[in-house]
């Protein structure tokens, strides 16, 4: 199987399977979603190609640290403000591979 890195990312798309280190870990918010408050954080995932920002949602937002090594399945990649952006559904997993 082919791994995927930031550079091949093209918006409108699932994601099969991306890993990388999480650069950067946003403060931790809530959001209102699908009639509850979930929390929520952005991070930035690098890996050897470069970075992107992906959104988090549920319990993991709670669980990232700076220096983590993650692994990303099943994540939709898409446009925000002139840049791409991945966040997690329903159906998505995130694992986390090391502690920071």
């Amino acid at each position: 199987m082919t791994k995927t890195c930031v550079h091949d990312l093209r918006p409108g798309r699932i994601i099969t399977t991306i890993e990388g280190t999480i650069a950067r870990s946003y403060p931790l918010s809530m959001k209102y979603a699908k009639k509850r408050w979930l929390a929520f954080r952005e991070i930035i995932l690098e890996d050897d190609s470069g970075w992107i920002v992906v959104k988090i949602w549920g319990p993991k937002a709670i669980e990232l640290l700076r220096g983590q090594q993650i692994q990303l399945r099943n994540v939709y990649c898409f446009w925000k403000n002139e840049a791409l952006c991945l966040t997690l559904s329903m159906h998505s997993h995130l694992k986390i591979c090391t502690q920071g």
